[in-house]
């Protein structure tokens, strides 16, 4: 519950006092002052009455009137209210006030049929008034719902609406749109906790004021981190706010459709700086974009009105720099979210957030396959409890991969957030990422013993999990190599005593012929049978992603772990019908859900949890004719990887 300041009483006598008009103002306008110039010089007690008196009076007079059938007076009153503060014949900030004390004390006559008059009240630009003012106001607000029920939901719709971002402050003021938040914060908690139950009708209004994804980054960001605030304190929508949130966040995301990597050279992306006291300029310091000056006045909100239609290179690139400078703010937010309640909240509650934060990217995220940032928000979260959170991340996944009941999209999905979230995660212990090894290859070892038999040619429209999964593993191989390699052989033996696969695969401890020919290292249980998955019928390295398999070859026989490289050149000569088409596994194996962060707001919540690209070492090509027509490919590759991304983007398979 918010501390309110001095009681209302002498915050009164205080606030009259400073808000006299001065001598040499029209006695319409509202005088502005500074809190600091709050004085007890400017209204005497007597006058204050007097004004009180005379007003419940006439208010008094206007609702018995208006009983009556005599609208006249009540209408006026409605009018005062109503009225735009910077009008020369708007009431002053004194008449303001005294008109609030008076309804506060009338609200038992503010039935449903004086609601014109209560909504008037709820417009008045209250929160960057003088401190009494925000009092009184509160305590009107608190009356009002005490005792009609049935205005809590314009109360909540007033107070969601002061949640966003205003581009103009009233001229003259020394309220701060920070402080103007704090107020509707300190309001909102004050009818929550007079009225438990409206918590549900407060969700409705913070999904009705949520900005549309076109409106600017202040807007954004102001309103994403007032909400997310809110969820502090109104724990029982803690879920469903961060679900709006993110679904925001996927829309912008899905919406930005580009490779960063390949604009850094023709763009600079702006960081926002987050201070929601400073006027937002966007409109006037962005390349000025913008032609239509009306438009900007009247939808200050909108960052770009490109065309879709319009090819210019300029207008586009000024889009893409609006989307990702709000993608940015919001997930700079949301991190920062995260990590208050990783150092402040209770273990109940930051088990709370992960589970929500599961259910939000089964729903919202998975299956996007458009998403390029998003999914950071698990990805950092996971970090904050490695092991419970990754380790219930990654058996999530795997669930989803081995369900035969899942839809094949979920699947794949899945396979490709499992490969890429365990090549990232740097936080990821060896023994970790060889357990999923162990997984996903036993897994595809069970699949291969029930479907190879009957398989008669290859077809990139069916087994796509199984190609889905495989890819996964060639793909961890290459980033993740290194921590595939055990110490020593009682290592090996200790895993395979305590694993659980180890019966049933006990086939899986000995290489097959040709397997780590040359080879100084011991490779992990999990990869002794890749082998046999890669040269089996269903060949692999014709369907997965040519990028991985390439990259997959070099490092296999660099680390003398395999040679595929005569599979490769057969493969050529092999045609697959609807291969390279527009397919459920082309789009996938397209797909790296944790591919380089590049939004240079945020990545630092990033940066030291993730795994960059290690290239392999003795790179040289200059071993047999046989790669030697590959070796220009692979080394685009190789630099693709070192720059540690190697995948396009998928949206060209996705219309």
């Amino acid at each position: 519950m918010p501390v309110r300041s001095p009681t209302m009483n002498t915050a009164v006598d205080q606030t009259m006092m400073q808000t006299q008009e001065l001598p040499g103002m029209k006695s319409n306008n509202i005088p502005v002052l500074e809190e600091a110039e709050e004085t007890n010089e400017n209204v005497s007690k007597e006058k204050l009455t007097n004004m009180k008196l005379m007003m419940k009076t006439f208010v008094l007079g206007a609702l018995r009137e208006k009983e009556q059938g005599n609208h006249s007076r009540y209408n006026e009153l409605v009018e005062i209210l109503s009225k735009d503060p910077s009008s020369p014949d708007a009431p002053s900030t004194l008449k303001l006030f005294t008109w609030i004390v008076v309804l506060s004390q009338c609200v038992s006559l503010l039935d449903k049929s004086c609601a014109t008059l209560v909504e008037a009240a709820l417009q008045i630009d209250w929160s960057f008034r003088n401190r009494a003012f925000v009092n009184a106001y509160i305590d009107f607000l608190e009356n009002l719902v005490s005792a009609h029920a049935f205005y809590v939901v314009p109360i909540l719709n007033s107070l969601a609406q002061g949640f966003r971002y205003r581009l103009h402050v009233p001229e003259g003021t020394t309220v701060t749109r920070s402080k103007s938040y704090e107020r509707c914060h300190e309001a909102l908690q004050c009818i929550l906790q007079l009225i438990p139950t409206g918590t549900n009708s407060l969700f409705v209004s913070l999904v009705r004021f949520m900005p549309h994804k076109r409106f600017n980054t202040a807007e954004q960001a102001a309103y994403i981190k007032n909400i997310l605030y809110v969820s502090e304190y109104v724990p029982v929508l803690r879920k469903q706010i961060l679900g709006i949130v993110i679904d925001q966040m996927v829309q912008i995301d899905a919406q930005i459709q580009i490779e960063l990597d390949e604009m850094d050279e023709d763009i600079e992306f702006d960081v926002y700086d987050m201070n929601f006291d400073n006027d937002y300029d966007s409109e006037d310091s962005d390349e000025e974009i913008e032609e239509d000056e009306d438009d900007i006045e009247d939808d200050v909100s909108v960052d770009s009105q490109a065309s879709h239609e319009d090819t210019d290179r300029k207008d586009s690139i000024n889009q893409i720099k609006y989307m990702v400078r709000k993608l940015d703010a919001m997930m700079h937010l949301s991190f920062q979210y995260f990590s208050k309640c990783s150092q402040q909240a209770t273990v109940e509650v930051q088990n709370e957030i992960f589970y929500a934060l599961v259910d939000i990217f089964d729903r919202a995220v998975l299956k996007t396959l458009k998403s390029r940032y998003t999914q950071f928000l698990l990805f950092y979260f996971c970090s904050l409890n490695v092991n419970v959170y990754s380790e219930h991340f990654l058996e999530h996944l795997i669930q989803h991969i081995t369900d035969p009941m899942k839809p094949n999209v979920t699947r794949v999905a899945a396979a490709a957030y499992i490969s890429s979230y365990v090549a990232r995660a740097k936080f990821l212990e060896p023994s970790t990422i060889q357990r999923v090894i162990l997984t996903l290859s036993v897994w595809c070892d069970s699949y291969l013993e029930q479907y190879e038999p009957s398989l008669k040619s290859l077809d990139c429209t069916r087994h796509d999990v199984f190609y889905a999964v495989i890819q996964a593993t060639m793909y961890i191989f290459c980033f993740r190599w290194r921590d595939l390699v055990v110490d020593n052989e009682l290592e090996l033996e200790e895993d395979m005593e305590e694993d659980m696969f180890a019966e049933e695969h006990r086939h899986l401890t000995q290489p097959q012929t040709g397997f780590g020919n040359g080879a100084t290292r011991t490779w992990c249980v999990g990869l002794r049978n890749l082998p046999r998955l890669v040269m089996s019928k269903f060949n692999p390295l014709k369907l997965c992603a040519p990028a991985v398999v390439r990259q997959f070859a070099k490092l296999a026989r660099n680390t003398h772990f395999m040679y595929v490289y005569p599979v490769l050149e057969k493969n050529r000569e092999i045609f697959v019908p609807g291969l390279g088409g527009s397919n459920l596994l082309q789009t996938v194996q397209t797909f790296f859900p944790f591919d380089p962060y590049k939004l240079e707001g945020s990545r630092v919540f990033v940066d030291n949890i993730y795994f960059e690209w290690i290239s392999e070492e003795d790179e040289e090509d200059d071993d047999t004719d046989e790669e030697d027509d590959d070796s220009e490919e692979e080394e685009d590759v190789a630099s693709g990887m070192m720059a540690m991304s190697i995948s396009p983007s998928p949206t060209h398979y996705l219309h």
